[in-house]
Order: C-alpha cells, then sequence, then structure tokens
C-alpha cells in the first residue's frame, strides 16, 4: 500500500526497470487492488470468491490495463496469483482495519456490522486513491508519451471499480481523482520533493488530463457487464 516514488523515473520517457524493481512496482498496483477486492466483498456481504466472479470482467480488464501501461512481464503479472487476494478466502476485521488506515480503534468487538461497514467504506476509498497512484506512477514511469490515451484507460479502470460496493455506495472518478489529488500530488510535486523535474512533468500531464475526464462525466461506463444488458457487473443485478 505504498506509493510510487519519483526517483525510480530517470528519464523523459521511463527507465526499463530491471525484473526486481519491475516487480516492486507491480506489487504497488496489486496491493490496493487486492484491497478493493476485500473491501468490496464485505460491501456487497459477499465471499471473496463470489465478489470475484460477479466481477470477474472488470478484474480481467484492470489486469489487461495494468500489463499494458507498464508493459509488465508474465512472470510480474503472476505477482498477483501470488498475493492470493482473488482466491477464495476469509476477510478478517483485522484486515478491514488495515486498509482502512486504522479508522477504528482496536478493540475485542472490531467485528461488528457498524464497525465492519465504516472500515470497509474507508478502506475503499482508501485504496482507490492509492491505486489511482499507482496506476498514474506507472504509467508515468513506463508508459510512454501517450498520455491522453492512457489517462482514458485509467479513468475506464477506476470508475470500473470505484463502483464496488453496490448501488448508491461507490464513488465516481471525479470523487476518486480529487482524493488523489489532495493526498498524493503536493508531496510529490512540491519544490522540496525529490522526484525528477521529468517525472514532476509526466505527472502534471496526467493530472490534467484525468482532471478533464472526471469533469465530463460523474462515472464512467463500467467495463463489462459479462454481455447481459440486464446486469451491470459493478452494481450486480439490475434493480438490485
Amino acid at each position: 500500500m505504498g506509493t510510487i516514488r519519483g526517483s525510480e523515473a530517470v528519464a523523459e520517457r521511463g527507465p526499463a526497470i530491471p525484473v526486481a524493481s519491475e516487480t516492486a512496482v507491480v506489487r504497488e498496483v496489486f496491493g490496493p487492488l487486492g484491497g478493493l477486492v476485500e473491501c468490496g466483498a464485505s460491501l456487497e456481504s459477499l465471499s471473496v470468491g463470489a465478489f470475484v466472479a460477479r466481477h470477474r470482467g472488470v478484474l480481467d480488464r484492470t489486469l489487461d490495463v495494468v500489463r499494458r501501461l507498464g508493459s509488465f512481464s508474465a512472470a510480474s503479472m503472476a505477482v498477483m496469483d501470488g498475493l492470493g487476494y482473488l482466491r477464495e478466502h476469509e476477510v478478517p476485521p483485522v484486515s478491514l482495519l488495515l486498509w482502512s488506515g486504522c479508522i477504528e480503534e482496536y478493540v475485542p468487538d472490531l467485528g461488528g456490522p457498524e464497525a465492519v461497514r465504516r472500515m470497509a467504506r474507508a478502506g475503499a476509498d482508501l485504496q482507490l486513491a492509492h491505486l489511482l497512484q499507482a496506476l498514474v506512477g506507472v504509467a508515468a514511469l513506463r508508459g510512454g508519451d501517450d498520455v491522453d490515451s492512457r489517462a482514458r484507460e485509467i479513468a475506464e479502470v477506476i470508475g470500473a471499480v470505484g463502483a464496488w460496493g453496490g448501488p448508491h455506495r461507490g464513488r465516481s472518478l471525479h470523487e476518486v481523482f480529487l482524493m488523489w489529488r489532495v493526498a498524493f500530488l503536493p508531496g510529490l510535486l512540491m519544490p522540496s520533493s525529490n522526484s525528477p523535474e521529468p517525472f514532476k512533468r509526466r505527472l502534471r500531464q496526467y493530472a490534467h488530463a484525468l482532471e478533464g475526464l472526471a469533469a465530463t462525466r460523474e462515472r464512467p461506463a463500467v467495463a463489462d457487464c459479462r454481455g447481459d444488458p440486464g446486469r451491470d457487473d459493478a452494481c450486480g443485478p439490475a434493480g438490485e
């Protein structure tokens, strides 16, 4: 759940990152994505397996975007399988506590319904901001010059996973963009930051492109409805 820093960007187009470093970079994406799966499953009152099955199309599209944004190798993409976030597993309250940044005090009755809801909602918000930072960081480090098209793909992913949690409980691209802009950009762009200037310029380009996309749509269309016009994978059955 860390933050991709600009210190790895040593060239305008982004460097060819060694395998070990590439693995570290891709983990920056998979961490918050796994957190969103666990928080989303809790918000939708589903097991992780059932949640992944419901949102399989969005997850596949997200992983494809990640692979292309970073030109990641198959070995690096396989890290997600190794982490186990998409396999059936229990989500204990302490996991939600950590994803949420400890929004609740650690107490014996941490698993109460209201505490679980609050931790899952706060955790989803926090991990959405981390995921956007990770995607922008990957694109800025390794994505080349085509900022506009890559920003559109990032917006598509954030719009889709931001809708997890059920009707009226997700976050729009605009909301996630605002969280990201205030939580991450100042620390990377201020003169006191150690981010190289080429990386700062690229971050600003992505920030401007995403701002424009967020302003034109409250929530981007979800990328996958599993071919069924009566079902939206991010929101469950129509009319739910």
